[in-house]
């Protein structure tokens, strides 16, 4: 119980610091929202005078770009600000004293300032999709209450899994002095990997081969196809347990090894 109180206090206060600063809070979403809307633009003429791409109609392309974009900031693995500078400043020693586990603590936090996004961006694609359908961009037939409700439940599974691998590259800052390289290199095969930049039945078949061996499509692409009901909800789920059973088994060990180095330098 006193655990729970303590990531309830955690929780609380990440809400708070996420909604102080308003014009950013807002600015955020207007460079998500630009290239979104250029992508649709580019899609239109990519289906101009056709009726089909790679199996996809235009509707079925925009629909699968509207989730991806609600998927991909909470699923995509980070290298998490506050955990980099609590190691690298020493703050970190503050926190061994506190009764909660440190990857606790962090996972807690992270949830904290991500659930404000959360409510505004769904707020904002579901607006979105209304201003779509209503230009022509959407069709009702891609719409299903039974969709948004598998695609809600495997969104929170591949949420965790997001925030496991984020805490995962984030505890490298442990084995080095700058972390800013791993993060650039997920930043940058992410997009490709998970099926956020196009999806992977459109992808050469070396590359979609490649996919199947790595967590990433379990991000975005799997979510979008249980959405859609081409993949099932409870294959998907179990394929994300195990690799969030493998990514917090990868925490573990690099929480232990860096707590064991930083208490030795530390000391």
């Amino acid at each position: 119980m006193r655990f729970l109180a303590i990531a309830r206090s955690a929780f609380a206060l990440s809400w708070r610091e996420a909604t102080a600063y308003r014009l950013n809070f807002a600015m955020s979403f207007l460079v998500i929202a630009v290239p979104f809307v250029l992508q649709v633009f580019l899609w239109g003429a990519v289906f101009s005078g056709r009726a089909q791409v790679a199996g996809y109609s235009l509707s079925g392309i925009i629909t699968y770009y509207v989730l991806a974009l609600f998927l991909y900031d909470f699923v995509q693995p980070v290298i998490l600000y506050d955990v980099s500078n609590d190691i690298k400043t020493g703050t970190l020693a503050a926190h061994l004293l506190r009764p909660l586990p440190y990857p606790l603590w962090a996972l807690t936090v992270r949830v904290g300032s991500q659930a404000v996004y959360l409510v505004v961006v769904t707020a904002i694609v579901g607006a979105g999709a209304v201003l779509l359908g209503g230009a022509g961009y959407l069709s009702g037939g891609d719409f299903s209450v039974a969709g948004l409700v598998r695609f809600f439940a495997v969104f929170l599974a591949a949420w965790l899994l997001g925030l496991l691998l984020s805490l995962a590259a984030s505890f490298a800052v442990f084995f080095t002095e700058d972390a800013a390289g791993l993060g650039k290199l997920v930043s940058f095969v992410f997009p490709l990997l998970s099926g956020s930049l196009i999806p992977l039945d459109m992808l050469p078949g070396w590359i979609r081969s490649a996919c199947y061996y790595l967590p990433f499509r379990w991000l975005v692409y799997e979510p979008i196809r249980v959405y859609g009901g081409q993949q099932p909800l409870a294959q998907a789920l179990l394929a994300i347990a195990g690799w969030a059973g493998l990514a917090a088994a990868l925490v573990w060990l690099l929480w232990r090894a860096g707590e064991a180095r930083f208490t030795a330098v530390g000391g």
